[in-house]
């Protein structure tokens, strides 16, 4: 029933049918395979980067590997940990997390050395700190622990919204001593609360480690020459976190997918009936761009190519072919080629509906993992 009149095609006919259906495929498969790509590529990217940012003597792709800290004695060395809370704030599009989490210190020595006094933190503001516990024993150790309200800027990676990981991470120095002085030791107790959530998202996974910091600059320093740097000792604790499933995908593209539904079923539709044929993808169109902005506005602002903007090039490409099937199939009708015409809008629901729903499952597959 549904290819009826393409059996009743001369083979000449069948052919040119099936050529164009080839032409169209061939596209597709061009289209799906650029995005997947990307879509994988960036995956991978982001897990090396992940890998890489937790590995003391390692650094990310296209900054500066970490420079070893000065072979020399005297230093205080300080136990750092951490136990994360809550992260009351996480703002993809603004750029910003916040969290409020307790930070020790221990160390033997010095008790004037008081590390949780001049603690920065690195792409962070401490909005409020707490002393909680200030110990000093009599055998040399010492401890303090805090409870620190901070809003942190990290730029997202969102090239797989909304079906993406991140990983959070707290950047701690001191903020005057650098590693000829103090030297932080991460502390393996440190950990993340059980309560910790995010809407949306699922922890995955927590970690710490210490690497150097080094700041290219004398800082007007008297005391040195021009082309001194200072080399720090950093603590850093990070949390990963992931999208939960595929919901928040569809409740972005849902709009999307019905414009995508909505131009298929106009090849239902006789191509003779100009009206109604283009009215169906033109109206599609519009709500497919729509929900372009839609998405987009959910992210900052960048020059990147996203998923985001693959889904909805691939939307908008689908509409494209339709109405372009369309205008080939209306003149079929208008040479008295009726059934040809009918034949080419039959096999292009299938060949454009069947790459389409592909691509909104390899593309997406590809992004997440």
């Amino acid at each position: 029933m549904m290819f009826s009149a393409l059996k009743e095609l001369a083979a000449q006919k069948k052919r040119l049918v099936f050529m164009y259906a080839l032409v169209i495929l061939i596209v597709y498969v061009a289209v799906i395979f650029y995005s997947a790509s990307a879509m994988l590529y960036n995956r991978q990217m982001s897990d090396k980067k992940h890998a890489l940012r937790m590995n003391p003597t390692a650094a990310e792709p296209g900054k500066t590997p970490p420079d070893p800290l000065p072979d020399t004695t005297g230093y205080a060395a300080v136990k750092v940990g951490t136990y994360i809370d809550n992260i009351d704030t996480l703002s993809i599009k603004d750029s910003v997390w916040s969290a409020n989490f307790y930070i020790w210190f221990s160390w033997q020595g010095d008790a004037k050395l008081d590390p949780g006094g001049k603690v920065v933190l690195v792409d962070g503001v401490i909005n409020k700190k707490d002393l909680l516990e200030d110990y000093h024993g009599q055998d040399g150790i010492n401890y303090q622990r805090y409870r620190i309200s901070a809003k942190i800027i990290k730029f997202f990676d969102t090239a797989r919204v909304p079906i993406e990981d991140h990983m959070l991470n707290i950047y701690v120095e001191d903020g005057s001593r650098d590693g000829t002085r103090l030297r932080y030791v991460a502390d393996g107790t440190s950990n993340i609360s059980s309560r910790l959530s995010i809407p949306g998202f699922k922890i995955t996974g927590h970690s710490n480690v210490i690497k150097t910091h080094t700041y290219k600059s004398s800082y007007g320093d008297p005391r040195v020459s021009a082309d001194t740097k200072k080399v720090f000792s950093q603590y850093i604790a990070a949390v990963q976190i992931k999208r939960v499933d595929f919901g928040f995908y569809f409740k972005i593209f849902l709009s999307l997918f019905a414009a995508s539904l909505l131009t298929l079923s106009s090849f239902f539709i006789k191509a003779s009936d100009v009206g109604p044929r283009f009215a169906l993808p033109t109206g599609a169109y519009f709500g497919a761009v729509a929900n372009t902005y839609l998405a987009n506005s959910l992210i900052p602002s960048s020059g990147a190519f996203g998923l985001v903007d693959h889904i909805g090039g691939i939307g908008l490409f689908t509409i494209f072919v339709s109405i372009a099937v369309s205008m080939l199939s209306n003149y079929y009708t208008r040479i008295d080629e009726k059934t040809m015409s009918l034949a080419l809008d039959r096999v292009m629901f299938w060949v454009v509906g069947l790459s389409c729903i592909a691509a909104n499952i390899i593309v997406p597959w590809c992004a997440r993992g």
